[in-house]
């Protein structure tokens, strides 16, 4: 049975091995995404690793690699965060000083691997001893997990809330819900090892399982880790200085109130100089909230304007086409057409009604 048990143990870790080095070196779309997972795989396979070899006596032995010095809970926190940030944030960027993320797992990695092979740092072997350490390597890496998931799954919350409208999102959701119940099975597998809620017997069988679980996904599904981003529109498209409600009500108030767009000749740049905006975030705010071009936009006020004209007493001794020059258009055939374009009628077979 320790024979059985023993070869599954290694072929687990053979697994993981293989799946690490496919993930980190596969190119895919969102190849930041898998190399997250990659390194979390990393992990689990070090941890089954450690158990064959402490099983089979391999640790012990005097020409046993030491790769449990390359081993450190501190690489989950920040690859969970990677992959969690990369698949939420379609804006998201990595940069070098992400690599910071990783320093604390740096520090504990250099550390042990000083004291195994460098015997004039031998005096401080009694520091992994320490109740401090298994706080730092083992509770506060946990710790900084289970913040990662909480403030993620609080963040899914709040973007499925904003996202109801946006093409894709059930599929998103429904996906994206899926893997993260799935990397939440690690920390919770964790949480039980640390602090001995169950046999380890049970977590070496889980752990296994899921390396082959991954395997399997990676085989038939290679593409489970890499999560189509859904993109809702942004409130700003580059524009961080401006608030998009304030500036919304602003660009309201000289339509309806100052009624701008009386000026026959009001262009895009003349607008954005009325409000003091750049002219490509006017553009934006009409576009992204009103679904309209420049003109469109405009045109509609100046039909309602015209309609109201007619109904108004005081404006009766004036032509159709005298109403239509007050209300902004500077041609017939201009105002016949951009009418006929927001009512369905011409203006005479709207008026004959």
């Amino acid at each position: 049975m320790n024979n059985l048990n023993d070869t599954v143990l290694l072929a687990a870790s053979i697994q993981g091995a293989l799946l690490f080095l496919g993930l980190i070196s596969k190119k895919a779309n969102n190849r930041v995404s898998n190399v997250s997972v990659g390194i979390i795989v990393f992990v689990i396979t070090g941890t089954i690793l450690f158990s064959w070899g402490s099983a089979t006596h391999y640790n012990n032995s005097e020409d046993a690699f030491p790769f449990w010095v390359l081993q450190s809970y501190w690489l989950l926190p920040p690859a969970f965060w990677l992959f969690l940030k990369v698949n939420t944030d379609p804006y998201f960027k990595l940069s070098r000083h992400h690599l910071f993320l990783f320093l604390p797992a740096g520090l504990e990695i250099g550390f042990q691997v000083l004291l195994k092979f460098y015997p004039f740092v031998q005096h401080w072997a009694f520091i992994v001893r320490s109740e401090t350490w298994f706080f730092f390597v083992e509770v506060l890496p946990l710790v900084s997990t289970i913040v990662v998931f909480c403030a993620y799954f609080i963040k899914l919350l709040a973007l499925k809330q904003q996202a109801r409208e946006v093409p894709g999102a059930y599929s998103y959701f429904k996906r994206f819900f899926l893997v993260f119940g799935f990397l939440l099975l690690i920390p919770a597998v964790w949480i039980a090892s640390t602090f001995y809620l169950i046999p380890f017997k049970i977590i070496e069988t889980i752990l296994v399982s899921l390396i082959f679980l991954l395997g399997y996904v990676a085989y038939f599904k290679p593409d489970f880790f890499e999560i189509p981003l859904l993109k809702p529109k942004p409130l700003t498209q580059g524009f961080s200085g401006f608030d998009d409600n304030v500036e919304i009500l602003r660009l309201q108030k000289v339509f309806r109130e100052d009624s701008i767009y009386l000026r026959s000749k009001l262009t895009v740049a003349e607008l954005a100089e009325e409000l003091g905006l750049p002219v490509k975030y006017v553009s934006y705010l009409i576009s992204n909230y009103y679904g309209k071009n420049f003109n469109d936009f405009v045109n509609g006020f100046r039909v309602r304007e015209v309609i109201s004209k007619i109904s108004d007493p005081k404006e009766s001794h004036k032509t159709l086409f005298g109403m239509a020059l007050d209300s902004g258009f500077n041609s017939k055939s201009g105002f016949n057409l951009v009418f006929k374009k927001h009512t369905g009628k011409t203006p005479s077979e709207f008026f004959r009604k």
